[in-house]
């Protein structure tokens, strides 16, 4: 069961929000676009420390032949973001273990996930938006993922986090 507030999309004339680049450079955050039909949603410019990422357990499923459960603690540090991305073909359950993440997968609601919160994404899952929403805490998450066991094996922690195309440059922390 997916939890946590859904954020509305923010007014135009909201000062809290970025509406240009050099502003998102400036503030060192996440740049919000309005687009012609005045649906806004968040883009994520790079300029945001990426999380930590630890391999916390990795087991084969007996139940299972051939899929492994796994489990990344990702450590956000404040206002860290990652980009866009997907799971390599797993199924992930996430569960905030401290502070507060913005989330945004596929073409859903953004939603705001505190501490005891979780949400799911299925195989093949856009992840469009993961960022910590605070400026002064860390915030930690626990993913857990059932994935093919030759995945892991083969690519390691860098195959369960694969980043959209345009930001394949940008190097995971382990």
């Amino acid at each position: 069961m997916e939890q946590g507030k859904i954020v509305p999309d923010p007014p135009k004339y909201d000062r809290r929000y970025v509406l240009n680049a050099s502003r998102a450079k400036e503030l060192n955050t996440t740049l919000l676009l309005a687009a012609p039909s005045d649906d806004t949603r968040l883009i994520y410019t790079g300029s945001r420390p990426l999380p930590t990422v630890e391999l916390v357990y990795q087991n084969q499923l007996p139940n299972c032949p051939g899929k492994s459960s796994v489990g990344l603690l990702v450590t956000y540090p404040p206002r860290g973001s990652t980009p866009p991305h997907r799971h390599g073909g797993a199924s992930v359950c996430a569960f905030v273990v401290e502070g507060t993440v913005l989330t945004k997968m596929n073409d859903g609601p953004t939603r705001m996930v505190e501490q005891g919160g979780s949400w799911f994404e299925a195989p093949g899952c856009h992840h469009k938006v993961s960022e910590n929403d605070s400026a002064t805490e860390f915030a930690k998450l626990l993913a857990t993922m059932i994935v093919d066991t030759d995945v892991v094996e083969k690519g390691g922690v860098a195959a369960l986090v694969v980043y959209d195309d345009e930001y394949k440059d940008v190097g995971l922390k382990a």
